[in-house]
Parts: C-alpha cells; structure tokens; sequence
C-alpha cells in the first residue's frame, strides 16, 4: 500500500501536536512547511500534489481564513484537516472556525483520522464532502474494525449507565466485560485491556488510576477523559495509562484506541485487587 503523501503546515514542534506529527512521520509520506506562503510556494513548485494538507493551529486566529481558501484554490482536489490546539475548543462557539476544513482537536487527530489515512477506512471523515458540518458524523458509516486480540475488557466506571456504553463498544468487537465500580471493589484476573472512565478531574482520581494500572498489569489501560489538556494525558501517562481517549468519543475513536494497544500486548494476565 502506498504512503499518503501529507503536507503538515504549521509549527510542528508545538507540544500538543508531537504525537499526531510522531504517527504522521510513521505512516505517511511527510514533508513539512512552517506557513501558508511557504506552503503555497511548494504546492507551485513540487509535481506531485499532496494527497492531503495538514494546517496546524495552537490558538484561535493563528491564521485567517483568507489564507485557509487560498490554500483551498491552489489545491482544490486535497483534502485539507484543520489540526486544533486547546485554545481553539470554544471557538465552534464563540469564534469563527475555518470553513472548507476536517477539523480535529489535537487529541482526536489519531484515533478520528489513522484508519482512513492508512487506507482501512475509505467512507469516513476525509470522503466526506467539504461541506461536511460537525452535526453530520452520525451519517458516517462506522466499519466494525477486524480484531486479532479478544479477551476480557475490564472498565471502572463510576455508573452502570458509563459501564454499559463502554461495555456495548467493546463487546460489538468481541471482547467480554465485567465491571469494575468504585464502591463495590471486585477481584478479576486475565484481563486483556482495562478501561478507566475519569468521571470528573484526573487530579482527583490520580492515586486511585495508579493503583489500577498496578492491579491490572500487564494489560494495557485506556484513560477516558473529557476534553483532556496536555496536562491531562501526562498525568494518565505517569499513573500507568497507555493511551487516552477524550470524551465525548465517536465510537471509532474508542475502537481504533482498543484495537491498537491490545494488538500490541499479545498476552496479558492482570488482577484487580480490592481497594
């Protein structure tokens, strides 16, 4: 299969963009402008447009849309993703949001956008037309992913409610569950993954979310978080998370998480303990 060819415009050393620019520089074919002109420039002189162009935003009106369309016309058949920084998560609001864009936050860019730019997923996000509004992702037919690892799903959720739509994802590609709630501890072995669904702040949970890591080891854990900071993934990568996905999550999103770092644990054999 050949590599995507993507163009990344932007600042790519910015802290919250390392990991999409870490799985770009694995997957695809990458090369790197540090502005729109300089960009433009490439687009005029390179004979082989990019398949899709990356445009890498920490903060709201970092750049225009003005210069956002002139990238459009120099390139109107790529696909063009708006890359988002933290700072730009109210702007849906209360700002002005590029039009003729995929927007992504910088903590969705992996688990939303991998599969369709590897080539698994042809009918996703980037087929959709550039018209396409946030409101229209339940018209995304979301393909069940081909699983090599099934086995046992452990997910501390501080509500059966949590529990059962954690549970439902997880079992739609065949792994079983069994819930573990916070005021009744449970002892299960053999897990294969674990899920942590953080109800409020990580601050508060950090102590308890270290100790589950220990509990259920080796087995990778998922770390749910709604709208996560930097901040907030380094604290669930210090308690032992693998990786972490932001709530609210699109289904695919916790689907491409679980297939990911199960496929890369072959064999797990975790506890939990009682609290």
């Amino acid at each position: 299969m050949t590599a995507q060819r993507v163009l990344f415009v932007g600042d790519s050393s910015h802290h919250e963009f390392r990991e999409p620019v870490a799985w770009l520089s694995e997957y695809c074919d990458l090369t790197f402008s540090s502005c729109i002109d300089e960009a433009a420039v490439r687009l005029a002189s390179d004979r082989e447009t990019p398949d899709v162009i990356v445009i890498a935003a920490a903060r709201p009106g970092q750049l225009s849309q003005r210069e956002v369309t002139s990238l459009l016309r120099r390139a109107p058949l790529t696909r063009i993703i708006g890359l988002m920084g933290g700072w730009c998560e109210g702007e849906m609001r209360t700002g002005q949001p590029w039009r003729g864009v995929t927007r992504v936050y910088w903590h969705q860019f992996v688990p939303r956008l991998a599969e369709e730019l590897i080539g698994i997923n042809s009918r996703g996000r980037l087929a959709m037309p550039k018209t396409f509004t946030e409101s229209e992702l339940n018209n995304i037919l979301v393909p069940v992913p081909k699983v090599t690892q099934r086995g046992l799903a452990v997910i501390r959720a501080a509500s059966l409610e949590s529990y059962e739509a954690i549970a439902e994802a997880c079992q739609t590609i065949g792994h079983s569950t069994t819930w573990v709630s916070p005021r009744q501890p449970a002892f299960v072995s053999g897990a294969t993954v674990a899920i942590w669904d953080v109800s409020l702040s990580i601050e508060r949970d950090r102590e308890a979310l270290a100790a589950f890591t220990r509990q259920v080891q080796p087995a990778p854990v998922i770390a749910m978080i709604g709208f996560p900071r930097a901040s907030d993934r380094q604290q669930a990568a210090e308690c032992g998370a693998t990786c972490v996905v932001s709530k609210p999550y699109l289904l695919q999103e916790l689907w491409t998480e679980l297939t990911r770092v199960t496929a890369a644990c072959p064999e797990h054999a975790g506890r939990i303990g009682a609290a």
